[in-house]
Parts: C-alpha cells; sequence; structure tokens
C-alpha cells in the first residue's frame, strides 16, 4: 500500500498553509514511523481546510471557518494493527468515546473517538492494516456530520496499492 497527498479532499478541501496545523499532522506522521518494520515506504502528514487561508502580521494564518481536517499516516510492515491502534488511542488523553467502525474497502481495523479543543468539537478516526497506519482529525464539525463516513472517503482518497 502507499499513501498519497490528494490535491482536495471530500472534493471542497484544499491544503492548508497554516504551519500551525501542518505541524501537527507531521508530528503524528513521525510518532506512526515507529510503529512501522523498517522504514516506512511512505508517509503523508498535512492539512486541509474550507476556506479561504488569509495572512496578516497581527493574526498570522487565519480563516472565516474553523474546520479542518488533520491527515497522518504512514505504509510499511505494520505488526498488530490492533495493538498498534490501543496505543495511538492511549496516547489521545483527551479524546473519549473510542469505538470501533467499519474500516471500509481497504481493509484493516479501524477506531473513532471524540474530544473538545477549546470551544472545537475534534473528531478523531485511526485505521491501521498490516501494511498502513493512518489518523484524521476533523475539527469544527457539527453533531450531523458523520466522522466515520469522512473517514472512510478520505482514507480511499489517501491510500492505494503500490505500483
Amino acid at each position: 500500500m502507499r499513501l498519497d497527498k490528494p490535491e482536495k479532499l471530500l472534493g471542497a478541501w484544499n491544503e492548508s498553509v497554516d504551519r500551525r496545523l501542518i505541524g501537527l499532522a507531521e508530528k503524528n506522521m513521525g510518532y506512526f514511523k515507529g510503529f512501522v518494520k523498517g522504514e516506512p515506504t511512505s508517509a503523508v502528514g498535512t492539512a486541509y481546510v474550507t476556506a479561504k487561508e488569509q495572512y496578516s502580521p497581527e493574526l498570522g494564518v487565519h480563516r472565516d471557518d474553523d474546520r479542518f481536517i488533520l491527515l497522518s499516516g504512514v505504509s510499511g510492515t505494520v505488526t498488530a494493527p490492533d495493538a498498534v491502534l490501543d496505543a495511538v488511542f492511549a496516547g489521545l488523553t483527551a479524546v473519549g468515546d473510542v469505538k470501533s467502525v467499519p474500516s471500509g474497502p481497504l481493509g484493516g481495523m479501524a477506531r473513532c473517538g471524540s474530544g473538545q479543543s477549546k470551544d472545537l468539537r475534534v473528531a478523531v478516526c485511526a485505521w491501521a492494516s498490516s501494511q498502513a497506519l493512518g489518523m484524521i482529525h476533523l475539527g469544527g464539525l457539527t453533531q450531523a456530520d458523520d466522522p466515520a463516513q469522512m473517514f472512510r472517503q478520505i482514507r480511499s482518497q489517501t491510500e492505494h496499492t503500490a505500483g
């Protein structure tokens, strides 16, 4: 398997230029490299937003819409995917209500949970298979949004067979 960075996510989300968001995604990607036997065959760590980002000296990079998606993952040999997911969610102390969810056609196992960051609701979904490990943070979604469904769509846009 291979992980690639889509130009757009879910049809309308553009890659962010916000170094704070990208830095968080890259940090997660770096952490995931420790779960792969040997070197990863591919890695991704980036962020996506729906609103046009602007820059000002006072505010830095900002936008009118708080929603964001962090995409982090690696491909390679992942031993004990279930134990890896346990470790990933154990490290996310602000995320609760973690449940198994369908992983989609790419197989493996997946879980989603939720948390609160300041006044922003954040859903976190992670997946692990014998060939890939990844996590998606969905920030600022409403109760009506379906994080597990969004996760499966994003995973199918990101993970592909190598070759």
